[in-house]
């Protein structure tokens, strides 16, 4: 299996997985198994989707770990979908978000979980592929995933600190739970923003960010009264703080955010970097994990939440197609751990293709145009 631009997809290439959308209902696309042609091309690229995992004879064998199932981002997408209805209805009437609504947002954050705790430790695919229309439904996901993903490392390395500054190794599914539910309802609050603004194609105007900078304190007070926890509340309301104390609504800085929305702080720009919006193409993997390595280094966010995100995210998943400093072209087979950034590739260029290398046993080859996470990794620290 592997990433391929819609564009350069091969005639009668089998499409790998469902393309999801974020359709309120959940419902794909088009299917795996799918062969595709031209007309699907096009379609695809008028949808906004803009890359595809395809299964060829190149790419036989590379398998592509995904994060969450397809099966469960649909119930999830629609679980979202019904929970932002119900608040906009809550909205008007001045009302909270009812509590079957957070009751099923529940199963939904126990059912990521139980996938995120079956994963191995790294490199894992959290490429988004889905629409812009589809964005805000799909982002609240694979927020989410990736938000449990950090938050149970670091759980697991040095525990939590209790109101009392006590730090605590106890209650783990507790406190996954809370931030997995605060990760899929952080951005509730854009609902109070018109929807003109949100889906703006090009640079928004000074006013018109200012109301954008409302939708934090707006979840948050949509959740005031409903029976979630106070670091539910706080997730949402201080995803957008920055550790430099640069970000919004209150300008907080350093351990003054809660950990919880320092976590979902870094989910969130990964995620929205590489993720298909209105106003922006997706970026691929490594782009965004650079933006969370250069944040770091700019003091935007935790330096142990980035140190962490470096350890999980690879910038070059399986299925990635790479070019190597000396020319070759190749496809990612398998990531180590340890060395995110120094897979095993199949080379599919040149004399001999295709074969492997490892840039783990190689310490002469780099993927071109790379600098190593390690590197950086320890610029931010």
């Amino acid at each position: 299996m592997r990433l391929v631009p819609t564009s350069s997809v091969p005639d009668n290439a089998l499409l790998a997985r469902d393309v999801l959308i974020g359709r309120a209902d959940g419902i794909p696309l088009l299917r795996a198994g799918v062969q595709l042609s031209s007309r699907f091309r096009e379609g695809l690229a008028r949808a906004g989707i803009h890359a595809v995992y395809i299964e060829d004879t190149l790419s036989e064998g590379i398998t592509v770990e995904q994060l969450v199932s397809d099966e469960t981002r649909s119930v999830a997408t629609r679980a979202v979908a019904d929970a932002y209805k119900s608040a906009k209805e809550n909205i008007v009437s001045r009302g909270s978000l009812e509590e079957r609504t957070i009751e099923t947002l529940s199963d939904v954050v126990e059912r990521i979980l139980r996938e995120v705790e079956a994963t191995g430790d790294a490199a894992l695919a959290l490429a988004d592929l889905c629409a812009a229309d589809g964005y805000t439904f799909q982002h609240s996901v694979d927020v989410t995933a990736l938000g449990l993903l950090i938050g149970r490392q670091m759980l697991q390395e040095r525990g939590w600190l209790d109101y009392k500054g006590v730090r605590r190794f106890t209650r783990f599914d507790e406190r996954l739970f809370q931030l997995g539910l605060g990760l899929l309802l952080h951005d509730i609050g854009k609902l109070a923003v018109p929807m003109d603004i949100l889906q703006k194609p090009s640079k928004l105007t000074p006013a018109e960010w200012e109301l954008m900078k409302t939708h934090p304190r707006a979840g948050f007070e949509l959740l005031r009264t409903s029976p979630v926890s106070p670091l539910v509340k706080s997730i949402v309301l201080r995803h957008h703080e920055r550790w430099n104390g640069s970000g919004y609504p209150d300008g907080r800085q350093g351990t003054a955010i809660h950990e919880m929305a320092r976590i979902a702080a870094v989910a969130d720009v990964y995620d929205a970097v590489t993720s298909e919006r209105a106003y922006s193409d997706a970026k691929p993997p490594h782009v965004g994990v650079r933006m969370i390595l250069d944040g770091g280094a700019e003091a935007l966010f935790d330096p142990y939440v980035v140190d962490v995100f470096s350890r999980l995210v690879a910038p070059f998943p399986a299925g990635t197609e790479i070019e190597l400093n000396d020319g070759r072209r190749g496809i990612v087979a398998s990531v180590p751990d340890g060395e995110l950034d120094r897979p095993v590739v199949r080379v599919i260029s040149g004399p001999s293709a295709p074969y492997e290398v490892s840039l783990q046993a190689d310490r002469t080859l780099d993927i071109a145009g790379w600098e190593s996470v390690g590197a950086a990794a320890s610029a931010v620290a």
